[in-house]
This record gives C-alpha cells, structure tokens and sequence, in this order.
C-alpha cells in the first residue's frame, strides 16, 4: 500500500525528534550510524553498558514513522515506550550538572599580540588564569490542543545573562567559531573539591539569587520561542477543527430537518438538537484550544578556563588600564572596547584625554595635531573642513559651528564671532560682517546680479524705497535717487529722477520736463513743436502737419489728413473727384488723360481698347475711353517711316505690318494699326515721361476688334 504523504510540519517535527535522540545517545556515549537503507531517518545504536542495563539491549533500531514499520525497529514518538524509557533515564541522571571545558589553546603570545598599539607602550603587564561560567537551561515545551506535542528548547546564557546561543539563532555576542553542542560532549566533570576533614564539598556557583536571574531571563527567551512556534501549530489545528466543526454541523443540521412538524409540534425536539449542537461545538473548539507548558526539565553550568592579560598603556601623559581575554577552549579573544563607538578594537590609541579608541573613532585636530576620539570632539569648519577640537577651534553664533581661527572674525555691526561662511564682504565698501546685517542692492537684481552692501553704503532711493549703493544725482532736484529710477532725457542728456520726467507722446521717449511743451491743440506733451504757417499756433506733430503739396506746415484747421493715405494736404491744395465731387489727395489721387480733372478710385475705369485708366465720365458704355472713340472714327494717319519706337522692338516690329491712325490726349498718344482681314495692332506712348516710351502693346483680331467695339 502506498505511503500517505507527509506534511511539512510533520517532516519538520520527525527531524527534531530524530536530532534530539542522536544527541542523547551521542552525549551518553553510545556510537549513532544513519541506516543506509531506504527507510528515511532510521538509526542503529551501540549501547555502551550503562545503557544496556537500562534499555535491556546491545543495539537498537530506531524509527520515526509508522509508516517505516519493521520486525525489530523501535518507534520513537512522544509517548511511545522508547521515549518513555529515555525520558526516564534523563530524570536518573538529574537536573542539574557542573562541567568543566577542557584547555586545547595554550600559551600567551596570541593574548599579547592581541592588540596593537600606536602611540602607547606597555608599563604594566599581569598574566592570570580565570574562569567564566556559562549556564546551560533545558526546557521542555509542550503544546496541547486535539493532540500533544513536545519540545526541547536549550538557552545558553553568560554569567552576565547576556543569550549567547539558542537552537537556530545565534547571537551578536557569540563568539565566532564556537560549538556549544560540542562544547557539551567534551565537557568533563568539575573536579572535586573536599575539605581538611576530607569531606567533599559542593561546586563552586554563583549565589542563588544569581542563577534565579538567569533562569527568569533564560524562560524568557523559552516563551518567546513558544510563542512563535505557536503560530505555526494553529495554523495546522484550524483545518482539523473546520473539518470536525463542519461534520457535527452537517449531521446536526441533517438529524433537525429531518424532524417532523406533526410529531414535534412545540418545537421541544428541534431545541434540544440545536442545545446539543452548540454543547458539542464548545466542546470541540475547547479541545482544539492550544495550550502551552514550559518546564525547566535541566540546567548545566560550564566552567570555560579564561587567561587574562592586564596591562597598563601609557604615553607619557595618561595611563589606561585594558584588559585582554582568550577562551582556552575556543581561542576566541575578548578585546578592549572602544571608549567612543564601544566596539572591540584590535588597535589600541590613546587620546589626548586618555580614552581608547579604534581607527575609526580616531580624529587628529587640524590646530594642535592632538588626537582626539569621538565623544571628545572635532568638528569641520564649516569653510575649510578641517576637523578642529574645542580649544583649537570657535564657536559660530549664527550657525553654530565650530570654525578654525583662520576662518571666523568679529562682526563690526554686532559685536559677535561668526564664521566666514556666515559672513560676506560689502560690494561696496569690502567689509566682512553678518549676512543677516547686509541687503541685497536693488540695481544688481535689476542686472541679474547678486551683490550685498552694509547698512552704512545701503541708501534708501525715494523713489523705489529700495536699498542700493549703485545712486546718483537728479539735475533737477538735486535729490538721490538709485540707478533704476534715474534716466538720461533724450533731448538734453541730463539725469534726472523720478516726478521729473515723462514719456513724448511722439516717440516714446524719455525727456525732462524742460524738453516737453504742451501741444495747444491735443493738451499732450511733446519735445517737438511746429507752427501752424497760417494761425501761428504751435503743436506736437501729429496735429501740425506738412501739406504733401505745398510743403507748407500747419494745423488740423487749416489741413486735412486723408484718411486713405494718411497725407496731410492744406485747405488751399484740396482736390475733389471730377466726377462725384469728394475729397481727394492731390498726390494719391490719379488725373484723367482726356478732361484732366482728379478721380477717385471708385470711379476709375480702364478702357478695353488702349487698356489706359481714365474717369468714368470719360468712358463710354462700350468700354472705349474718348481718344479710342475718336481714333475709330477718324483718326489722323501716319506714315510708317515717321514711326519709331527704339524703346520697345517687339513693336518696333510691327510697323511694316499695318497702317497706322493716331489719337492724342493729355498725357497718351494712342497708335491703331490696320491690318489684313480685319485685324488691328494697339501701342499706347507715354508722353509724360522724360522720354517716350511705350506702356501698351496688343494685337487684335478680327474678333477681338469687334468684341472691343461692342463692348464684350
């Protein structure tokens, strides 16, 4: 048949059982061999004599498991007869037991070279042979609930009741290398002691007082365990009570709704299952509740042999005392500590107040070149970083450092040491005081500049209420002012402050108050002033104008400022529209070739045949402007060899072509060639220009022609 799976807990508790019997008969000296067979964690015993007296055998064959059955294995579990009988054997042997280690380290020159010193000599030194006693408190731990469980939990403890070692734990203070279950099995008995009478005495302990300390301490640290395997045992007795508490329920449940309301009319059958329900329910979490005993079952105190070594250290001005311990069973070594950090050290200095310390809490003052720990103090200056003590170095009142001599003065405002890195120089006259005492300059802000000035260089400008050294003098009043509020007026180039100048409203400017003069017409105040050529009044610019035709300067009165253009133009140049009679600007405004009166834009129209821009009114409905009309009718003809328009050769080429008609105007001289079938060619002369030159060129055909005249 199959094996049933183990859980981890079980196969957790099967080890410790296992281990604890290899040390009983490990300890008891009897010879342990593992099985090599299949059979897990199965062992055979050599029983020495002793034993087998009290076990009745030469040899066993322990188990662990019911599962690894055999004909002449013996199981061990809690409370099988094995157990039992080994218990038994550990009650024979008593509670109590005081063991000597024996000595495997001899000589003195690892104790003496245990440390090394640096500044010191040895004056001193005393050689001895001590003792320490550690105690050794064996509990037993029992853990009841729907079953019984077992434990041996072991605490070792120092003379002083500092915890050394436990199962599974170690501590700090454990020496390294240390094998206290071995320490236990080569452990021998301490030496017996008797009297002049020849009466044995009893071991040497420490006082009962002492060791009732050491048990309440070492069943301390037992609870402690207990508690945090129970954790771990009602996590495996939960699922055993869901599963027993879901069976009662079930059957419960099942046994009420089978009742019948007929035969159970009251109810009494249903109440007495449920009552018997919650009794059972109690019942089975009372006996799932864990508990826990804990039962000092032995304790064993071990005399270790120590050799001292005590020695004086002196340097001349200070002598210390140190003390060097070497475990003769261990080796291990017990070190002076450190006065500062309370490590053990293997470097032995002295400082100049007579502590030990090690490397690290070593600090050598930057002022003296005295050594120092520390808990006797060396701080960094807080500029130079060197490390300073207390005579060497000052204290800062603001920060509260302590600086070297080099790095700290007095403060001229207040009176007090402060440190360089708490101070700083005045940008303007280069005394180190406070910063707390300095401003910031406003003009060095203004630039993006960070610069602090004293109260005696600071000056409060009147116009900013800021403090600067960055000042100067207003030409107008005569006041101080600092370097933001002052500027430099446009017009005369003096400096002036604030409530002494303003801005032209014709550039934007800065200028004085001499510089500007009140406009008479808009009230704004203006550096530049004109005079009106016709009313003699003066004004700003912008309401005293220049007239684009006459060049004459003068007021909105006697001008008008076109609002297309913007160009000022006098009342006695103004031109109107030869067609609806508006205002125009003589120089915007274009003059028509044929009548040579002004236009505006929205009554000029191009004509289709010269393709030159003329008013409306000189226009025809067909699109042809007068001259083109008149050229139609009867223009005059010209002959080809009087031609000549070296300006344009394109139509210079078209002379020989076609027989040429011309029509003038004011300004155009309009040439119609006629040609073969109907077609026509069309050159516009410039004559206003310096030279005559052609602005119109075109060819028309037949079509075009006709299209032209009837105007589409």
């Amino acid at each position: 048949m199959a094996r049933k799976p183990r859980s981890a807990a079980q196969s957790n508790a099967d080890l410790s059982l296992t281990e604890f019997t290899r040390t009983f008969f490990t300890t008891l000296g009897a010879t342990v061999r593992q099985d090599s067979s299949q059979v897990q964690h199965a062992l055979d015993v050599e029983l020495t004599e002793p034993l087998r007296q009290h076990f009745g055998r030469e040899r066993l064959r322990l188990i662990f498991h019911t599962g690894e059955a055999e004909p002449d294995a013996e199981l061990v579990a809690h409370g099988s007869r094995i157990f039992d009988q080994m218990m038994a054997l550990l009650d024979q042997k008593g509670a109590f037991a005081v063991l000597r280690a024996p000595v495997k380290h001899q000589g003195g020159e690892l104790l003496l070279s245990a440390i090394r010193l640096t500044n010191a000599s040895v004056s001193r030194l005393r050689l001895q042979e001590r003792a320490r006693m550690l105690f050794v408190f064996t509990w037993r731990i029992t853990y009841r609930a729907d079953d019984k469980q077992q434990e041996i939990f072991t605490v070792w403890l120092d003379d002083d009741g500092r915890l050394i070692h436990q199962p599974d734990a170690i501590s700090d203070d454990a020496a390294p290398g240390s094998d206290y279950a071995r320490l236990l099995q080569e452990a021998e008995p301490a030496a017996v002691e008797r009297n002049d009478a020849g009466e044995t005495l009893p071991p040497r302990l420490p006082a009962l007082t002492q060791l009732t300390r050491l048990a309440e301490r070492a069943r301390s640290y037992a609870i402690y365990h207990a508690d945090v395997r129970c954790v771990t045992h009602e996590a495996e007795i939960l699922p055993r009570l869901y599963k027993t508490l879901n069976r009662l329920i079930t059957y419960y449940e099942q046994q009420i709704g089978e009742v019948q309301a007929a035969r159970d009319p009251e109810g009494e059958r249903r109440r007495a299952l449920e009552a018997d329900l919650r009794r059972k329910v109690g019942e089975e979490i009372e006996n799932h509740r864990l508990r826990v005993e804990v039962e000092l079952i032995g304790y064993v105190a071990v005399e270790v042999p120590i050799a001292v070594a005590e020695m004086t250290l002196t340097t001349g001005r200070h002598e210390v005392a140190v003390r060097v311990e070497q475990d003769r069973y261990s080796g291990a070594l017990r070190r002076p500590t450190c006065h500062a950090c309370g490590d053990e050290t293997a470097t032995a200095t002295i400082d100049r107040n007579g502590h030990l310390m090690c490397e690290r809490c070593t600090h050598l003052c930057a002022g003296c070149n005295d050594l120092l720990c520390t808990l006797c103090g060396v701080a960094p200056c807080p500029v130079c970083s060197a490390e300073n003590c207390d005579q060497c170095g000052q204290m800062c009142w603001a920060c509260g450092e302590r600086a070297c001599t080099v790095h700290i003065s007095v403060c001229p405002t207040c009176g007090d040491s402060v440190c360089h890195a708490c101070q700083a120089e005045c940008a303007a006259c280069g005394v180190r005081q406070c910063k707390s005492h300095l401003r910031s300059d406003c003009v060095a802000e203004a630039r993006s500049v960070q610069e602090l000035i004293c109260p005696r260089c600071a000056v409060r400008c009147p116009g900013c209420q800021q403090f600067s050294a960055h000042t100067g003098v207003c030409d107008a009043s005569g006041q101080r002012f600092c370097q933001n509020c002052l500027i430099v007026c446009a017009g005369c180039g003096r400096t002036v402050g604030p409530g002494y100048y303003q801005h032209s409203a014709a550039d934007q400017q800065l200028y004085c108050r001499e510089c500007l003069h009140e406009c008479m017409f808009c009230q704004a105040l203006t550096h530049e002033t004109k005079s009106c050529a016709v009313c003699e009044r003066s004004g700003c610019p912008t309401c005293v104008g220049r007239c684009v035709v006459c060049g004459r300067e003068l007021c909105t009165a006697h001008s008008l400022r076109m609002s297309g253009c913007g160009h000022v133009v006098c009342n006695l140049d103004l031109q109107e529209c030869g067609v609806c009679h508006e205002l125009v600007c003589p120089r915007c405004a274009a003059v028509c070739p044929v009548c040579d009166n002004f236009h505006c834009e929205a009554h000029a129209m191009r004509c289709t045949q010269c393709g030159q821009e003329y008013c409306t009114a000189c226009v025809s409905r067909v699109g042809l402007c007068a001259t083109c009309t008149v050229i139609s009718i009867g223009g005059i003809p010209v002959d080809r060899l009087a031609l000549a328009w070296e300006d344009d050769p394109a139509a210079q080429a078209l002379i020989p072509h076609y027989r040429w008609v011309v029509g003038s105007n004011r300004r155009y001289d309009i040439y119609v060639g006629e040609g073969a079938m109907m077609s026509a060619a069309i050159v516009v002369i410039d004559r206003n220009a310096n030279t005559r030159r052609v602005v119109w060129m075109r060819r028309l055909s037949a079509l075009d022609r006709l299209r032209s005249r009837l105007g589409i």
